[in-house]
């Protein structure tokens, strides 16, 4: 029921070109700051401050499982992650959307994988901050369209 309901939140705020929305800046500032630590590695940080993810078996929840997709990564040459633009939204006071538009590059200076990537971040709002509870690749042409609530 949860899968659905995420999926119909997702599916009614994708569409046209995204809306800037002031609301949403607080849930931006997160994703901000995650891009951070991502760049840094810092998995200790990132599965204390960041993740908690609805499904407690996924493997990136553990600071055990994000080492060994950054060393996964490193193997592939990558090096950092650069943001061309995070678009956030509450959909309530407690639940926001981020769509981040991203490039992995590698060492040599060139993407790891495709160039333009996207993905959908599904945050909730706990009592000590924000955190991302799923995320979604998402096709470049998509685009999250929301405004936040009231």
């Amino acid at each position: 029921m949860k899968t659905a309901i995420i999926a119909a939140a997702i599916g009614l705020a994708l569409a046209s070109p995204a809306l800037a929305d002031d609301k949403g800046r607080e849930v931006e500032a997160v994703m901000r700051q995650y891009l951070t630590l991502w760049n840094a590695g810092d998995a200790a940080t990132i599965t204390k401050q960041i993740y908690r993810f609805d499904n407690p078996a996924n493997p990136m929840q553990s600071e055990a499982g994000l080492a060994a997709n950054f060393a996964d990564l490193k193997k592939q040459g990558y090096d950092k992650s650069t943001m061309a633009s995070i678009n956030g939204c509450l959909l309530t006071d407690t639940s926001a959307l981020a769509e981040m538009r991203f490039t992995r590059w590698k060492t040599d200076g060139t993407p790891l994988g495709p160039k333009d990537r996207v993905s959908l971040y599904v945050l909730r709002k706990f009592p000590d901050g924000w955190r991302v509870t799923s995320m979604v690749g998402m096709d470049v042409s998509a685009r999250l369209n929301c405004a936040s609530k009231g």
